[in-house]
């Protein structure tokens, strides 16, 4: 059994709270004593773990990922995958954990802190862009991809091709205000509700926003060029996605951990380091998001990867 890795670090608080739901007894034992057999499972409850198919084994890190993004975080057939997926894998497996000591839970956008402060999860690997506004409720260890805002459109609708041009106004050829949809908690909802020239229209989910465009409620739905394609990909209709192509304008997605727990973030954020180095950044990004369009000419620079 692998030795709970964060026995000196601040994460022993955070696998207190994932464990309020456990007896007063398998806790006391948990925080005491790293190589004792009392685990948390996927549903919340405690007591001992076996190695039984699919089960975790001793101390496990709980993980936040998205359910409903293919090509980032992706559940389907009784499994998770996608690009967030691997790189929360790989962080977790460098910070002591081995496969079955890992716990998927879903986690939407607006739900990622909430998540974290309430102990459901230890850390959130799900599309989490490092804002200022973020970093004031979690910490971030980041990035570990970078993204282009973006809108997707239907496939014969050009009229929010200068949606991101420096100008910042919508072509006029609506009879109304465009309606943009911008999932809750995500951070395209602040820029478009900024704006004057565009309606937001707001949805809990990615996919309430897909369902509402694919119904003609709205006109657009904003996110970025590693969350839009996989969308797209798995919709009937036809769909076109407007990139912002300023070299200034980029989302940083980040690992996030309660705020304030800079020592685990710091841990993470070598991990990134290192995964960026040793060639699976890349390894991940050609086979998750590279095959439904998103487009990267090079690395992410490992130098970047900072605590925010």
């Amino acid at each position: 059994m692998v030795p709970h890795p964060f026995a000196h670090v601040q994460v022993g608080d955070v696998a207190s709270r994932v464990r309020r739901a456990a007896s007063a007894a398998c806790a006391a034992v948990l925080l005491t004593s790293p190589l004792a057999g009392c685990g948390v499972a996927a549903d919340g409850s405690a007591g001992t773990i076996a190695a039984a198919s699919g089960q975790p084994l001793g101390p496990t890190i709980t993980i936040g990922v998205a359910a409903d993004l293919p090509g980032l975080g992706y559940w389907h057939d009784g499994s998770y995958s996608g690009f967030d997926v691997d790189v929360a894998r790989y962080v977790a497996k460098s910070l002591g954990y081995g496969s079955k000591q890992i716990v998927f839970i879903r986690v939407g956008p607006a739900d990622r802190a909430a998540a974290l402060d309430d102990g459901r999860a230890d850390i959130v690997v799900a599309g989490y862009a490092i804002t200022d506004d973020a970093a004031r409720h979690v910490t971030f260890a980041g990035p570990y991809l970078e993204a282009r805002p973006a809108v997707l459109v239907h496939d014969d609708d050009t009229s929010l091709d200068d949606l991101f041009a420096t100008s910042g106004t919508a072509t006029d050829v609506y009879d109304r205000t465009p309606s943009v949809c911008a999932a809750a908690g995500t951070a395209m909802r602040g820029r478009i509700a900024a704006r004057d020239d565009v309606t937001l229209s707001g949805y809990d989910t990615y996919g309430q926003c897909m369902t509402a465009l694919m119904a003609g409620t709205v006109d657009a739905v904003a996110g970025d060029d590693a969350t839009l394609p996989g969308l797209a990909r798995h919709r009937r209709e036809s769909y076109r996605m407007v990139a912002d192509d300023r070299d200034d304008d980029v989302l940083r997605y980040g690992i996030a951990v309660r705020h304030g727990y800079d020592e685990l973030a710091n841990k993470i954020a070598a991990a990134l380091r290192t995964m960026i180095g040793d060639g699976s950044w890349r390894q991940y990004v050609d086979d998750d998001l590279v095959p439904l369009g998103y487009d990267t000419a090079q690395d992410l620079p490992a130098k970047d990867v900072a605590v925010h």
